[in-house]
């Protein structure tokens, strides 16, 4: 049974990986996010799937490398083939449509800290049970807005989102290099504008005027083509940066 750790997965696109994954009978799912109990998302998806075998709700906080810790104690003895897959979602945007003499600087800092520094500990705690796995896979949402070729054509839109979302990149290709050699592949992917989300529907005005053509994907329809990626990823597609329609994306 493949087993698959979301992280971010009270609402949003983690909860559409989730939903996606498990409408396949033969995956484990182990939804993380900082308060399941109080997801009315998570809590409907343990509704319609009640066996303690095909879903795991698991609060983690990824901004604090005790809460990690205390998740992969948790799971090891309930995944003694070890995680297949590893999905690094949890995000934040704190200033999406300021410019970078308004951005506030403490939250420009914690924007990046938090992009970079909650999957790096989330990969390094969890690299034990990733090994131990058949499938050893590691993939990690980011934006195209970190691509350093393409964001500089986007002026304005999401300025400390970018930035981080750059050094996340950044982070996953370098690393991957290493892993690559122990048999795990890194990647990140781009999962497409959703709208109805809460960052997207933060840059609906500005897609509105600039980028009128745009797709504005449903969560449903993104959370299954990323999941696609992810499941059909190689070990030649390690450092890969994957936009969610099966391309690949410059660093």
């Amino acid at each position: 049974m493949p087993s698959y750790l979301i992280t971010g997965t009270s609402r949003g696109l983690g909860l559409g990986f989730a939903a996606e994954l498990l409408k396949d009978p033969k995956n484990l799912v182990i939804a993380t996010a900082r308060n399941t109990a109080g997801s009315s998302g998570l809590q409907n998806l343990k509704t319609q799937y009640p066996q303690n075998d095909r879903l795991i709700l698991l609060d983690l906080d990824v901004s604090k490398v005790e809460s990690i810790r205390a998740a992969v104690k948790t799971l090891e003895p309930l995944l003694p083939n070890g995680l297949d897959n590893l999905v690094s979602n949890a995000g934040v945007s704190y200033s999406s449509m300021k410019t970078f003499e308004e951005i506030d600087i403490e939250e420009f800092t914690s924007e990046v800290v938090f992009t970079v520094t909650a999957p790096f500990n989330l990969l390094r705690e969890f690299l034990p049970l990733v090994r131990k796995s058949e499938t050893k896979k590691a993939l990690f949402v980011t934006s195209i807005l970190g691509s350093i070729q393409i964001a500089p054509n986007l002026p304005n839109l999401m300025n400390a989102y970018s930035v981080a979302r750059a050094a996340l990149n950044m982070l996953v290709r370098k690393w991957s290099v290493i892993l690559k050699d122990e048999g795990i592949t890194a990647a990140v992917i781009h999962p497409g504008w959703i709208g109805e989300t809460d960052m997207g529907d933060e840059i609906s005005e500005w897609v509105a005027k600039y980028n009128p053509t745009l797709e504005n994907l449903s969560t449903e329809k993104a959370a299954a083509d990323c999941m696609k990626i992810l499941n059909n990823m190689t070990k030649e597609d390690w450092g890969a940066y994957f936009h969610q329609d099966g391309s690949r994306l410059p660093f």
